[in-house]
């Protein structure tokens, strides 16, 4: 915990904690157009195409609450995705809280450039879909959860990463079918408590 944000540690082997997302808490204001910028370094096979998946993955479960767009340009407000070594862990978020409006204005994601298992091709780019779509969760203000079906399920076993992962290779016929539509990662429970938390209050 920071004064003002929230810093999530997540996706770590063995820890991906354990509340249900509630209803209410921080999160960006009803209709926004949150951009998201991924910064070009460290960029692994597909990172901007996944980052951007994970995005529309949200935006379209979110129903007309907020939409997330991709930004060209480092913004000053906004979701900014770097891949680094995101301190050991797969991904890590920081959200930056107005004190004022108590409202999501700005977040930091980070995601590791090099997955921290043995991996091919296909698992290396489920492993960033889905901590990119785990951490932009967070980003818009999910927290963990204890069901391993969601994707902002809280890592806590030594085998919860080949699991997860593992589970959702089983989903797909071809690598080309990673964040797609018939394959987001979000689970109803998911969706559920994104809707509540952005619902009007």
């Amino acid at each position: 915990m920071s004064l003002g944000g929230l810093l999530c540690v997540a996706l770590t082997i063995p820890v991906w904690a354990t509340s249900q997302a509630p209803a209410s808490g921080p999160h960006w204001p009803l209709r926004s157009v949150i951009r998201v910028w991924v910064d070009p370094q460290n960029l692994p096979p597909q990172g901007t195409q996944l980052v951007d998946r994970a995005m529309q993955r949200w935006t379209a479960a979110a129903g007309g609450a907020f939409s997330l767009q991709q930004s060209l340009t480092r913004p000053q407000g906004g979701i900014r995705v770097y891949f680094n070594g995101a301190g050991g862990n797969y991904g890590e978020t920081r959200t930056n809280i107005d004190p004022t409006s108590g409202l999501i204005n700005d977040a930091d994601v980070a995601i590791a450039a090099a997955a921290p298992i043995a991996t091919d091709d296909m698992t290396r780019q489920i492993i960033v879909y889905l901590t990119a779509l785990h951490e932009i969760g967070h980003a818009l203000g999910m927290r963990h959860t204890a069901n391993f079906e969601d994707i902002m399920y809280s890592f806590r076993e030594p085998d919860d990463g080949e699991r997860y992962f593992g589970n959702y290779r089983r989903l797909l016929r071809s690598v080309n079918d990673v964040g797609t539509a018939t394959a987001t990662g979000l689970s109803a429970y998911d969706i559920g408590a994104l809707r509540a938390l952005y619902a009007p209050k």
